[in-house]
């Protein structure tokens, strides 16, 4: 797309409501309205007290979020006043992702009329903290920091989804392993105040997953960062260097995401999920305390976890490759486990090329294990994990791939442009099932 000299955003002002909600005035020129929603702007609401916070910091949650649809849509953004590291930050931000999107003319630009150094005069940490896989692992490596951990509603819960939301604020408030006193939470409208037009920016309808979450879920908690003296931040890695597709989480966006003198460590990309289990195992057992892991947020969940889709299985034969008991860490194995494991790999299987390291993840971690969680059978259930082992997943890869990407699409659509119908259709849906 070519940049067009009339496409711009206007941040009018910034203020803070009520001491802890940042509320952006913008306004945007007509030739992109398409890409916002204008009566839902872009906010961000913490759980205290963040007055005190300068415009300098308070801008980067706002920008952390639009500079990327900027750049991608190629209009020009216009604010008074910013951090002048994050501000270099952005800079680099945007030439990794023209690096990642080599097929994509990223243009754009942040006009500001003044930088300002800011120093944060304190050395305390913090951790993103979702409950799942990803974040248990990392918090197993910052565990004697103490460190803040900071949950968003808005990022996997929607903001009008208050049950969802209650639940995973009560399933925190129930485990014992972590500091209540230092558990904040913020609630943003990160994947609501922009158009399903911003989707479609990137191949596959992946903008959430294949560009914004790093940034926004990092700038997002600036504010907390400057009021509580944070300057080590820390995100857990969802993929390792073995993955080469393009993920909007990686060292090379996240580390980048700088303010004042914070540094941010993109923690555990070293580790496979299935090493990443086998460290929350060991953890768990070293410090002789239990958690509950939290890997999904399916409809159909009744409890920390649904259970039987793809992601709670794959999580579930991890844990009973590591000879550990899925029932303690917050699952429930369906009596029929291998047969519904076997179902990903059956005539109507889709096989992307991420599912497939995932899957060829636990093959490996297979071949390495003598011992083994039993269900209840354990010569049926060695002999399952031995087909397993064998499946030749090259040979299912990518297969169906084009019919389930169109589905996916209509899908999408449907959701967007008419969410009345899609309402019905999800409930005849599930009827069937």
């Amino acid at each position: 797309m070519l940049k067009n000299d009339n496409m711009k955003l206007y941040l009018n002002t910034i203020k803070i409501e009520d001491k802890n909600t940042i509320t952006y005035d913008y306004t945007v020129s007509d030739d992109i309205k398409e890409y916002f929603n204008l009566n839902n702007k872009y906010y961000s609401k913490y759980d205290q007290n963040i007055s005190d916070t300068p415009n300098s910091i308070a801008v980067i949650p706002f920008l952390a979020n639009i500079m990327p649809i900027a750049w991608f849509v190629g209009f020009d953004v216009f604010i008074d006043e910013i951090d002048s590291t994050f501000y270099a930050s952005l800079e680099e931000l945007k030439r990794q992702f023209i690096k990642f999107h080599p097929n994509k003319d990223i243009k754009g630009d942040l006009h500001v009329k003044n930088k300002v150094d800011t120093v944060i005069d304190g050395t305390n940490s913090s951790l993103l903290f979702s409950g799942g896989l990803d974040t248990y692992d990392s918090f197993s490596r910052v565990y004697n920091k103490d460190p803040f951990l900071i949950s968003i509603h808005g990022a996997d819960v929607k903001i009008n989804d208050k049950t969802k939301w209650n639940k995973f604020v009560k399933f925190n408030s129930e485990e014992k392993i972590i500091n209540h006193d230092k558990l904040f939470y913020i609630e943003s409208n990160l994947r609501e105040f922009y158009t399903y037009k911003v989707d479609l920016l990137v191949d596959g309808l992946g903008w959430w997953g294949a560009v914004q979450h790093g940034m926004a879920l990092l700038g997002v908690i600036a504010p907390l960062s400057y009021k509580h003296k944070i300057t080590d931040i820390n995100i857990a890695a969802s993929a390792t260097k073995e993955v080469t597709y393009s993920w909007g989480s990686s060292p090379y966006i996240d580390e980048n995401m700088k303010w004042a003198n914070c540094k941010v460590t993109h923690n555990g990309y070293e580790f496979r999920r299935t090493e990443k289990t086998q460290n929350v195992v060991d953890f768990v057992n070293s410090i002789d305390q239990q958690l509950k892991l939290r890997v999904c947020y399916a409809d159909e969940r009744v409890d920390y976890n649904c259970n039987v889709c793809h992601k709670c299985q794959r999580t579930i034969l991890s844990l009973m490759l590591c000879n550990a008991d899925p029932k303690d860490y917050g699952f429930i194995v369906p009596a029929n486990f291998y047969s519904l494991l076997f179902k990903n790999f059956g005539d109507n299987a889709v096989m992307t090329k991420g599912l497939k390291y995932q899957w060829t993840c636990i093959q490996d971690k297979a071949r390495e294990t003598d011992t083994f969680f039993v269900i209840e059978d354990e010569a049926k259930e060695k002999e399952a994990i031995t087909k397993f082992i064998n499946l030749d997943l090259d040979a299912i890869i990518n297969k169906n791939q084009e019919s389930v990407l169109k589905k996916k699409k209509s899908r999408f659509l449907l959701q967007k442009k008419y969410p009345l119908l899609y309402k019905i259709y999800k409930l005849i849906r599930y009827q069937k099932i």
